[in-house]
């Protein structure tokens, strides 16, 4: 018997009974398994879990959002499993630091946790550069990543999107082919199996270098590096720290450098280092009680144990209304009584995908091939006919995105410019669910119903970003209900926007964009896991309104974690529009790069003079 093995998607169908049979004293795995190999076959794991002692949630900083509010129900239902074969485990949670780790581990766990801070690792001498460019800020990347590879250094770059990472990797082998062999991009989307075999070269010294997404910043063991290059506020503290600890692991001197982009968060940053180094932690935000999700989980808990109404975990008192749908829809059938319910299907959890809300997209080649994959929300701004999809340094065209079939088909193409959709987006108030007053307007949280549609988009040239051409589309409507805030503007406030000769259009457009980039700084998410509206008037209220709100169905607690500190959260972004030197808006403070309607009309000033009314500076 082995004292510990590794049960996970690359293990061998026949290891994995190997080890079933020959229990070892300690499993490595994921969530995913969990989910998908370990909960819902626990019957064959019966000898394991009548011994288990200890759960180890490592890493639970990166337990967040989406993917963090589905964890807390995979270990929801692995705490049933363990009481249904007597086991009581106590759960030992590791995390970065963050602002909340108790808070955090216990909407994970669903037990209370007594919070433990030290550092004991050892931690040579790091230093910092930040960059802030002139020219091209990717250009600036390449450049210093091959003066790194060239002067032996093993060396990591972190970029923000996919699409970078492909480019950056792209580049770098174009201007330094020496360098072809030594070097690999690595990102989601790829198959597992390659992202097993970069980091197994990338451990042996075969590679001296990476281009990664946020991918590697978690604990995979890639043996020494020597720098690390951030093309980006990675948009957190903690992510920024997290990635910084990839290099400098085995004593030695360490290089970071942060290359800053035409970013408001960035740029502040640049305008202020020591902020950077003084800021508290962001906190980690996860909504267990997300409908939607819980939804998707009551059947698979249901499936492996079925449910009683005096379940140990779940509430189900609480949970009777989702619990009388799920009956209704056919995904549970109720006991003769009425206090017991089973699954109505014997392996739910293959239709569960727990990284995002709603089932994956395939994107497969001509030849039938699938190269990658994409989440049901992104597929419709990454995968629409026309864009260009980035593999392995290699460009994809979409030729057809078919929907009942969960797939996109590309063919590889080399062109200059790359893709950024254009949308259109409607929002309606379901319901109001708290409300405060901040000086003159009133600030609302509640669900709100989102429509989103795709209507177009620009090819952009790869190297300056300015648009070639724009191409209409006609893309399906997509729909979800989710949490937001929403701010009403009054006559006065209106009046006062316009007597200082400030567009209102531009004015809440701007204020939308720059408390949105603000977000970051209180709860660690991405700009792309927020959206946001404003209308010079809405209908249902006869006034001038703004929306913001999270991207993804049923919400995950960012607009509430916001909606908390909402004072300190809009005297940041007020910083942020005095201190940048343009004259009327740029992607430093006011402007978004992903703008669904082309940063058309932003009013920077007005943006400033509407958060000095709301803080009355």
């Amino acid at each position: 018997m082995q004292p510990a093995e590794v049960y996970d998607g690359d293990t061998p169908a026949y290891r994995r009974s190997k080890i079933r049979e020959h229990l070892p004293n300690v499993i490595f795995t994921n969530p995913d398994m969990l989910h998908l190999a370990v909960n819902p076959f626990h019957p064959k794991w019966e000898e394991f879990f009548k011994k288990l002692k200890y759960v180890v949630v490592d890493e639970i900083h990166t337990y967040r959002g989406v993917f963090g509010s589905n964890v807390a129900h995979v270990l929801r239902r692995l705490r049933r499993i363990c009481g249904y074969w007597g086991a009581n485990p106590q759960f030992i949670a590791c995390s970065a630091t963050i602002a909340n780790p108790k808070e955090l581990a216990e909407e994970l766990t669903g037990l209370q946790f007594r919070e433990v801070t030290e550092n004991g690792a050892p931690s040579a001498g790091r230093h910092f550069m930040f960059i802030n460019p002139f020219d091209s800020p990717y250009t600036e990347a390449v450049h210093l990543f091959i003066e790194c590879l060239r002067a032996g250094l093993k060396t990591i770059v972190f970029t923000k999107a996919r699409k970078i990472t492909e480019l950056i990797y792209k580049w770098t082998i174009d201007r330094a082919p020496e360098f072809t062999t030594k070097i690999s991009p690595y990102r989601a989307g790829f198959l597992p199996k390659e992202r097993r075999e970069i980091e197994q070269r990338l451990f042996s010294g075969e590679l001296l270098g990476v281009v990664s997404t946020s991918a590697l910043e978690l604990g995979v063991d890639i043996g020494g590096l020597d720098a690390c290059i951030l093309v980006g506020y990675p948009g957190s503290v903690s992510s920024t720290w997290q990635r910084a600890g990839r290099v400098g692991r085995q004593g030695q001197e360490s290089l970071i450098a942060m290359i800053a982009i035409k970013d408001a968060l960035d740029q502040y940053f640049m305008r202020h280092p020591d902020a950077f180094f003084e800021k508290s932690h962001e906190a980690g935000v996860i909504d267990p009680g997300n409908t939607n999700i819980i939804k998707k989980h009551l059947p698979c808990a249901a499936s492996e144990i079925y449910l009683k109404a005096d379940d140990k975990v779940y509430d189900v008192n609480k949970l009777m209304p989702v619990i009388d749908e799920l009956v209704k829809e056919e995904m549970l059938n109720p006991g003769k009584k009425g206090d017991i319910w089973f699954s109505r299907r014997r392996m739910p959890q293959r239709d569960v995908g727990i990284r995002a809300i709603g089932k994956p997209f395939d994107i497969v080649d001509e030849r039938g091939r699938t190269i990658g994959g994409l989440s049901g929300a992104r597929v419709f701004r990454e995968a629409f006919p026309g864009a260009i999809y980035l593999h392995w340094g290699r460009q994809y065209k979409i030729s057809e995105l078919l929907l009942e079939e969960r797939k996109a088909i590309c063919r590889e193409s080399d062109v200059l410019y790359y893709t950024q959709a254009m949308s259109k987006y409607e929002t309606e108030v379901i319901r109001e669910i708290e409300a405060r007053k901040l000086r003159s307007l009133e600030v609302h949280r509640g669900m709100l119903r989102m429509k989103n549609r795709v209507i177009g988009y620009d090819r952009k040239d790869i190297f300056n970003r300015a648009r070639i051409s724009r191409h209409d589309l006609d893309m399906p409507e997509y729909i979800f209900e989710t949490e937001g805030l929403w701010i009403k503007i009054d006559e006065g406030t209106q009046a006062a926007i316009e007597n200082g000769y400030y567009g209102l259009a531009g004015t809440l457009h701007a204020f939308e964009h720059v408390t949105i980039a603000s977000m970051p700084l209180f709860a660690l998410c991405d700009k792309g896991d927020i959206g946001g509206l404003s209308y010079a008037f809405y209908p249902r209220f006869k006034e001038p309104a703004i929306f913001i709100y999270d991207g993804y169905e049923g919400g995950i607690g960012l607009t509430k974690r916001c909606f908390d500190v909402i004072e300190e959260w809009f005297a940041r972004a007020l910083e942020i529009v005095r201190e940048c030197p343009c004259e009327s808006g740029c992607p430093s403070c006011v402007q978004d790069p992903q703008c669904g309607s082309g940063n058309q009309p932003l009013d920077k000033e007005g943006a400033r003079f509407l958060l000095e009314r709301c803080l009355k500076r």
